[in-house]
């Protein structure tokens, strides 16, 4: 790939489709974007985070939020302000460190690139040629100028950003958090030591229910969902009991 402007293409294996709840099309472009000076800045650098030495930074990507917003459950993503000094634009919401290096991980594991670079001389706007490919590919995971948008990717960015919205105020109280989860409950149901119990998404499997599913009701519930860093932490025992009487 040559630093120059021109169109890509993203791709997935099966596996990938599957991953994000779409039906296998492997020779069908997951999403269609543009660059219009640099390729090897936008897609290597930008969306696939390939040199080590810089951190992937989500928020800056329209596609890495789209990916982490339909692997949200699987990865176990959390979002965050982009610019946690100054948040805001939740929209543009970025992933904690370590979920940042799942999505890369599935990204480089899962999925491929193809590039056209804009011939010398051309005059028609690479605005145009990108939209024109969007209408008549449809790729699920282009929102804009796609006649066939995937509503549920739609929903599950404002899952996200909602998510980033209120993560300030989770990360100023994390400490807090875990203790306050109803002290009643803390005192009569603590593990032993060393027994860990399952997280909401390990439940959910065990249930058949969907991660979401879970989620809602703990927050019915509880108010609170557990966490440990950025990744879901362990269920108490009184909780994990109430989950499985409402769901049996």
């Amino acid at each position: 790939m040559r630093p120059v402007s021109g169109l890509y293409a993203i791709y997935g294996d099966a596996e990938a489709w599957a991953n994000l709840g779409l039906d296998p099309r492997p020779d069908s472009a997951l999403y269609v974007g543009k660059s219009e000076d640099n390729l090897v800045r936008r897609e290597l650098d930008t969306h696939f985070a390939v040199d080590p030495t810089k951190k992937p930074l989500t928020g800056r990507s329209t596609v890495r939020r789209s990916f982490a917003a339909l692997l949200r459950d699987l990865l176990d993503l959390h979002s965050v302000p982009r610019n946690t000094n100054k948040p805001g634009h939740f929209s543009n919401y970025g992933l904690l460190p370590a979920g940042d290096a799942r999505l890369t991980s599935w990204m480089h594991k899962r999925l491929s690139l193809a590039v056209w670079e804009r011939p010398v001389g051309m005059e028609q706007p690479l605005l145009e040629v990108e939209v024109a490919i969007i209408q008549r590919w449809t790729p699920p995971l282009n929102i804009r100028d796609n006649p066939k948008p995937l509503r549920r990717l739609r929903r599950a960015r404002e899952e996200m950003t909602r998510e980033a919205s209120g993560s300030q105020a989770r990360q100023a109280t994390v400490s807090a958090a875990r203790a306050s989860m109803l002290p009643s409950i803390e005192s009569d149901s603590t593990p032993a030591a060393g027994v860990r119990g399952l997280t909401p998404v390990e439940l959910a499997r065990e249930l058949g229910r969907s991660p979401k599913t879970i989620r809602q009701a703990l927050r019915d519930k509880y108010g609170k969902l557990p966490f440990e860093g950025d990744r879901w932490g362990a269920l108490t025992p009184e909780q994990e009991r109430y989950l499985r009487a409402r769901f049996r």
